[in-house]
């Protein structure tokens, strides 16, 4: 039913587009885009900055090699929660946790290198195998803490796992100022550095190239999980219309569980991209924000697996440029927030209009 809003001017009503054709969603994207450096242009230019210089230098990221590579490096983690983002939001179960699940994921990891420096548990070559499977079931264990709340209790996602962000980035705080931190550091809150097998240099020793491939094939299991799997059309179908998923035979509940695991596993692998790839050893504060990111990076994407990653190459260039600018221009690191959440404003505002259609109608003359 469209929802009608009374004015003196007339009644709007609100109404629900039955389908639009890509060629309208892409165009509708490009425009909210566009709108969105139109209005970043005019809040720099409001602070007395250069805009077309701090244009070329954000855009340059992406022709300069050793900016781009940095730029891909940027976008691994990005890339990978927004992957894990695609699942849970084709259910419709909000995820607003990928921040604390990529945490998780980056105390998995630094578990497994520990375990093995101090321990001696396991071979060097078994590390990272072990690390990719750590991270993964830690990060997806996290986000199944909120899909058991809504699968069992019915509880909403969105407070749970917002609130588990702060819980894991709290653990993390513990672990490096208390039992993990390297004794040869300092006193610095710092986890000893990782060994070089611990590294994603697998691919032409740079981890830009090997996130490259494991975003690839991250993306590439998203898509197989979704368009040709039964749990895949599942996840789907539970997110249309729960009602209809059950009438079906489809079990809600363990679908639930299951999307919200996957989820969260794939924002996990991307905490060790971090520690592993970015960092080299865990410390705090080692996401600047990635799992909020990833939310604009899956939303600009439309959930579609292969534009999850050119979006997430484009957010990394971001999050690469606002280094550069600090230093070129002078410009403060929260104006390259204030450019994402300008960026992720309009989005939205395009997905409203694609989505829904706003019809004005005149008031009628009254009848002498």
């Amino acid at each position: 039913m469209p929802l009608k809003i009374e004015t003196r001017l007339g009644r709007i009503r609100i109404e629900r587009r039955i389908g639009y054709s890509k060629l309208y969603s892409i165009s509708m994207t490009l425009f909210s885009l566009a709108l969105a450096f139109l209005v970043i242009s005019m809040i720099l230019a409001s602070l007395g900055l250069d805009t077309i210089q701090a244009f070329l230098v954000i855009f340059g990221i992406f022709v300069k090699p050793s900016l781009l590579l940095e730029s891909v490096k940027q976008s691994i983690p990005i890339c990978l929660a927004a992957l894990g983002l695609s699942i849970a939001f084709k259910m419709n179960f909000w995820n607003i946790g990928a921040e604390g699940q990529i945490y998780m994921g980056m105390i998995a990891s630094t578990g497994i290198v520990l375990l093995h420096e101090y321990y001696g548990l396991f071979h060097a070559w078994a590390v990272m195998p072990l690390m990719l499977l750590a991270s993964f079931l830690l990060g997806g264990a996290w986000c199944l803490i909120a899909g058991a709340l809504k699968a069992r209790l019915g509880v909403n996602e969105i407070l749970p796992t917002l609130m588990l962000n702060y819980v894991a980035i709290l653990v993390v705080e513990f672990l490096v100022h208390g039992p993990w931190r390297d004794p040869k550091g300092y006193g610095f809150p710092l986890s000893t550095p990782f060994p070089k097998y611990a590294k994603l240099n697998l691919v032409l020793g740079e981890p830009a190239y090997t996130g490259l491939l494991l975003s690839t094939l991250g993306a590439a299991a998203v898509f197989f999980l979704l368009e040709y799997t039964r749990p895949g059309f599942e996840i789907k179908v539970v997110g249309q219309n729960p009602s209809v998923a059950r009438y079906a035979g489809i079990k809600v509940r363990r679908t639930i569980l299951l999307g919200s695991f996957l989820s969260g596993g794939l924002a996990g692998i991307g905490g060790l991209s971090i520690v592993s790839g970015i960092i080299g050893r865990l410390r705090p504060g080692a996401s600047p924000g990635y799992g909020y990111t990833a939310i604009i990076v899956a939303a600009l994407a439309g959930l579609n697996p292969w534009l999850v990653m050119a979006a997430s190459i484009f957010f990394g260039g971001l999050l690469t440029a606002g280094g550069v600018l600090q230093m070129s221009m002078g410009i403060p690191k929260a104006a390259v927030q204030m450019i994402q959440a300008v960026i992720f404003l309009m989005i939205l505002v395009g997905e409203f209009v694609k989505r829904y259609r706003i019809v004005f109608e005149k008031p009628r003359a009254s009848a002498s």
